[in-house]
Parts: structure tokens; C-alpha cells; sequence
């Protein structure tokens, strides 16, 4: 299911997107899910994480939609972001906020509904090599390529990326129910290793790619060196 937010305060245009999202649910096979928003005041101040794309107007009461990407960008950085205006001029001014696209008013349907195609082919992308944590209250999208390995330490989960150390409250089997079962693999109570960054296992020690070295408990080694030996059968490596 897609579910697509719509920040617009003029109704017209906002039935007009609901019924070009409906069009293209029934065109494409696609289920979508539409929530709407009058100003961009209430988009912020209720704004909740999952939403595949936003279609932002820019002209509106209370504050603009660039103000209110701005302040989007503070607690999502990843949601697709579309500008919908007749002011082009400033909407080129959304690579400042990563906005994906802009459309100009008055909007055609085969205009609109390229915009959905891209919507869904990163949704499409990102629905099973990614989960959401958040962090010092930022919400934060983190790919599992960009993954070392996670370890939980009393009830403070430290997550090691390729852009640092990410650490939330939560419980690591919490997180682990999220992973690809069969990219990452539990290598004691403590970790959950990425078997693509190991690069040397000895003894009792996994060596990573960021040259971190974990311990592999007695109990669960046999299951790790299946799943290692497993998940590089399936990449091709011998």
C-alpha cells in the first residue's frame, strides 16, 4: 500500500489529488492510502512517520510549504517530498529540502501520474532493505547495507552504521524481528551481526569491515557458521 499525505489548503485541488490517487490505484492494481492536511502548521504539528511520498503545496496560510519541509526534513529525512504549486520558481528551490520533483498548477493527470510511478518504484525499493528507529528524536530511515552489526546494552540498543553509532531505547529482538533473517544473524545475546560485513571469523571472534571484532557465544556459533556459510552460498562466494 502506498500512503501519500497532501498538504493543500485550496479543497478543489486537494479532491482534485484524491481523485487522480484513486484513478491511478485503480489503473496500476495499487492500493493507496490518502491523508489530507489544510495548512502546514497542522502537517508538522501531527505529523507521524510512514508515509511513502508528500505532495506539498507552497503557497499557505499559517506557514509555507518550503518553511514546513524545512521542518519536515528535521524529523524525516527520507520521505519522498513533491511540490505541487504555481509559484515554479520557488519549487526549484526544493533541492535545498530534497524534494524529489515539482508540479505546476493547474496539474494533468499524465503529469501526476508519473510522479506515482516514481512513488511506487521507491517504494517498491525501499520495502525490505531498510526499518525505521528513532534517535534523539529524529526518526531515521537506516538501510541494511549501511549496517555492521547491532548490540543491546542493558535496555539501550546501539545500532553500527556506516554513518556512526545510532542508539535508541528498545529491546534487540525488537530490532532483529525487522532484519533480513537471512543477511544478519545473532552472534550472542549481546550482537547481531550483518554477514555481508564479516570479513574473518577466529575462534571464537567475527572481524567486520569497520574493524570492529565481536564475540560468538558457545551456544550460538554452530547456527552463526550455518548462517554465514548459507548467506555466502547465496551470494555466489566460495
Amino acid at each position: 500500500m502506498l500512503k501519500i499525505a497532501i498538504v493543500e489548503d485550496e479543497n478543489a485541488q486537494t479532491q482534485l489529488m484524491r481523485d487522480y490517487i484513486a484513478r491511478y490505484g485503480r489503473e496500476k492494481d495499487v492500493k493507496c492510502s490518502v491523508t489530507t492536511f489544510g495548512n502546514g502548521l497542522d502537517f508538522i504539528t501531527y505529523y507521524k512517520s510512514g508515509y511513502d511520498a508528500v505532495f506539498m503545496d507552497i503557497k499557505m496560510p499559517l506557514i509555507d510549504g518550503m518553511e514546513a519541509a524545512e521542518k519536515l526534513r528535521e524529523i524525516d529525512k527520507d520521505v519522498v517530498l513533491i511540490f505541487v504549486t504555481n509559484m515554479a520558481q520557488l519549487a526549484i528551490k526544493g533541492y535545498k529540502v530534497n524534494a524529489m520533483d515539482f508540479l505546476v498548477k493547474p496539474v494533468s493527470y499524465f503529469d501526476f501520474s508519473l510522479e506515482m510511478d516514481k512513488i511506487k518504484a521507491e517504494h517498491d525499493r525501499r520495502s525490505h532493505d531498510f526499518l525505521w528507529v528513532r534517535s534523539s528524536g529524529v526518526l531515521r530511515r537506516v538501510d541494511f547495507s549501511d549496517i555492521y552489526y547491532i548490540e543491546i546494552m542493558m535496555h539501550e540498543v546501539c545500532m553500527h552504521t556506516k554513518g556512526g553509532e545510532i542508539n535508541f531505547r528498545g529491546s534487540l529482538k525488537s530490532v532483529e524481528e525487522q532484519l533480513d533473517p537471512k543477511s544478519f544473524s545473532r552472534c550472542n545475546n549481546c550482537y547481531v551481526v550483518n554477514l555481508q560485513c564479516v570479513t574473518e571469523v577466529r575462534d571464537d571472534d567475527v572481524a567486520l569491515e569497520n574493524g570492529d571484532v565481536v564475540h560468538i557465544s558457545r551456544t550460538r556459533k554452530k547456527q552463526f557458521m550455518n548462517d554465514l556459510t548459507a548467506y555466502f552460498a547465496g551470494t555466489g562466494v566460495r
